[in-house]
């Protein structure tokens, strides 16, 4: 009997071992849902974001390094801040870029489509371009805030936020 009652005692303990192990199982697969990611070669990683109309600038985002182009030809406005003039990286943690990229594939953005024109006398183009191991992808909106998918903005936004010195759009009046 005491031999039976040890037998139950350790195959419930083996159970319940077995059990929190499956668990912990699921819970890594929940965490990183999209194995694409995992997939991807950090290297690999390339963002650019361009600017125009009264910029005409880029930011790149290669692995955790974001690095700002300013224009030194076209830029209509000199008298804005020496930032907007200068040459500048800044690191990014792999945790927010790894969340930037997995908004990036969860929006769909290798599906959208090329081009979004918009009619409008007055644009403020914006450009993305993405690659990400194989896939590559240029998407270029005549206006950054007309007819521009909600994720190429939130893209700008996010990039100016990362590189840290407040590098926002300038709106002239009129």
């Amino acid at each position: 009997m005491k031999n039976f009652i040890l037998f139950l005692i350790l195959n419930t303990m083996l159970l319940i071992v077995g059990c929190m192990n499956s668990n912990k199982r699921q819970s890594n697969i929940m965490v990183s849902k999209n194995p694409v990611i995992r997939s991807i070669d950090s290297s690999t990683i390339v963002l650019i974001v361009e600017r125009g109309a009264f910029h005409y600038d880029k930011f790149v985002l290669k692995d955790t390094i974001l690095s700002f182009y300013p224009d030194t030809e076209n830029s209509i406005n000199k008298d804005t801040l020496a930032s907007y003039h200068t040459y500048s990286t800044q690191k990014v943690s792999k945790t927010e870029r790894n969340q930037l990229i997995k908004k990036i594939l969860e929006s769909d953005f290798f599906n959208l489509k090329d081009t979004y024109n918009n009619q409008a006398s007055c644009n403020s183009m914006l450009t993305i371009t993405l690659s990400l191991g194989n896939k590559h992808k240029k998407i270029l909106c005549d206006d950054f805030k007309r007819d521009c998918p909600m994720l190429l903005q939130y893209l700008e936004s996010e990039i100016i936020r990362l590189h840290g010195y407040k590098l926002k759009r300038i709106f002239l009046p009129g």
